[in-house]
């Protein structure tokens, strides 16, 4: 046994749902990075009702390094919401919980998942029914969010997926597993 693994603390942890904090509001993601252009084409999507579809972003766990280092971010997006092809400065590992997430010709659904190598870009959709992801990390005390530029289609489609799913996200409840948890 190494001896970071023996000073860590042993022992059973909880960590409850209703306790959760907003990913965007604390400091475990840093600031998005993206270019002067994409931040105004980005804040223009958000301003037409995109972030409405992302109805909830929350750190269910994050643990020091002496803790073990893991962490873990609930995530919901409401049906058809278009997540914008993005990457992260660190690994992770991706479980779907329930509903589906569209990733080019692949659908994957509850029980599926996906791993995704720090700096590689990855895009997904929310299928029909909306997804709920897990996030996981480990040995991570921040991560990164880079937006790279995109194409002019690219923010037309979201724009155009946005309109007509904007009433419904507005209307939609709350996520599946906060519901089932008596959570919300």
């Amino acid at each position: 046994m190494s001896t970071n693994q023996s000073k860590r603390r042993r022992g059973l942890s909880i960590f409850r749902a209703a306790d959760a904090v907003d990913l965007i509001s604390g400091d475990f993601m840093t600031p998005v990075e993206m270019t002067d252009e994409t931040r105004a084409e980005f804040t223009e999507q958000i301003a037409g009702g995109l972030g409405v579809g992302a109805a909830e972003t929350k750190v269910v766990l994050r643990q020091s390094a002496d803790e073990g280092g893991y962490s873990l971010v609930r995530l919901y997006f409401r049906a058809g919401y278009p997540l914008v092809r993005h990457s992260h400065d660190v690994d992770c590992l991706y479980y779907v919980l329930s509903g589906s997430a569209i990733m080019g010709n692949q659908t994957l659904r509850a029980g599926d998942g996906f791993f995704v190598p720090a700096n590689a870009p990855y895009q997904y959709d929310a299928g029909p029914e909306g997804v709920e992801v897990l996030e996981v990390r480990h040995g991570v005390s921040q991560f990164n969010m880079v937006i790279p530029d995109q194409s002019e289609a690219a923010w037309g489609a979201m724009a155009e997926t946005t309109a007509a799913h904007r009433d419904q996200w507005v209307d939609a409840g709350d996520s599946p597993t906060l519901v089932a948890n008596r959570a919300t």
